[in-house]
């Protein structure tokens, strides 16, 4: 096993079971901005799907990390992550609710990262199969450091704040972008302790990114044809426009800086982001502290114990946390 120096900051303190109420959040809730809605909506679809892949190679990975530390931050990761996937699936379901089905789309990237993220060909000798682990490991952090500048940027940027953003949904990605945050630095740590090889994290990067982009594109394409209420094209200008007006991260950096950063062989999520602005948005979100009071209500640490309705990821958390 290869040796490596760990950066601890940037690993997860504990699940929050947050819940959102999504009765009075409008279609378009950035107002008069449909583009910069459903380009944020699209965060609703990709991550669902590619959260539960993330578990699954973290989970698998697990059983190799023999750092104690590292060893204990996985658990509460996988507990996070199982949580982001239930309370965006969620959005979906109000999406659809508002004449927008969204199974279509997150039925084809289901396929896809199945083939991508999943397990491997049967007929892989064992050598084959762990690189198979190696590099879905790598893949993973690739999206990772995406999703920990995504939530630094939502957490500091205030033109949400200035266009009177439906308050519950800019929660819910200030929430998911703390933890995102919170917890930048364990999936990367993990691949370098278990294998560290500064080219498949490179090469990953190098497929991942384009892919992440197109899908994003794609995804908000696909919302803005079915939005029954608008009839409006999405192009990069308007990705352009939203960015000036700070409601969405400029295309530039998004295409560019931020895969450029993670390239650099010297690179760890330590680096990206602010851990104590992340940890201060979640003493503030009212999602959050509604979680704590319910969990002080009932004994428990992060959230409700409340499990109706829950999913295939969270019931794979709650096995994570009897182990």
């Amino acid at each position: 096993m290869p040796e490596v120096a760990l950066h601890h900051d940037g690993y997860p303190k504990y699940r929050r079971m947050v819940r959102f109420d999504w009765s009075q959040t409008p279609i378009h809730w950035v107002p008069g901005d449909p583009f910069a809605t459903h380009m944020m909506n699209v965060l609703h679809l990709l991550l669902p799907e590619g959260e539960r892949h993330f578990i699954k190679a973290v989970l698998e990975a697990s059983s190799l990390v023999d750092d104690p530390e590292l060893e204990s931050a996985i658990k509460p990761f996988i507990q996070q992550e199982s949580w982001h996937a239930w309370a965006h699936q969620v959005v979906l379901d109000h999406l659809a609710e508002q004449g927008i089905d969204t199974r279509p789309y997150t039925d084809r990237l289901g396929r896809t990262l199945s083939k991508t993220l999943g397990d491997p060909p049967r007929f892989f000798p064992p050598p084959l199969k762990r690189w198979w682990l190696y590099r879905r490991l790598a893949d993973v952090a690739a999206l990772e450091h995406f999703t920990a500048v995504l939530g630094q940027w939502v957490l500091q940027n205030r033109g949400l704040d200035y266009a009177r953003t439906d308050p519950a949904m800019l929660d819910l990605l200030r929430w998911h972008g703390a933890e995102e945050v919170e917890h930048r630095s364990l999936v990367f740590d993990v691949y370098q302790h278990v294998c560290g090889n500064y080219f498949i994290r490179a090469f990953s990067m190098l497929m991942t990114a384009p892919l992440f982009v197109g899908w994003w594109i794609a995804g908000a394409r696909y919302l803005m044809a079915n939005d029954p209420t608008i009839d409006q094209k999405w192009s990069f200008a308007e990705w352009r426009r939203a960015a000036r007006e700070y409601k969405l991260p400029g295309p530039w950096n998004f295409l560019v800086t931020v895969p450029l950063r993670y390239m650099r062989p010297s690179h760890h999520p330590s680096e990206e982001a602010n851990t104590q602005m992340a940890i201060d948005y979640l003493e503030f979100s009212p999602a959050a502290r509604d979680a704590r009071e319910r969990a002080a209500a009932h004994g428990k640490r992060g959230g409700s114990p409340m499990t109706a309705g829950m999913t295939d990821t969270q019931a794979a958390a709650e096995r994570a946390e009897a182990r």
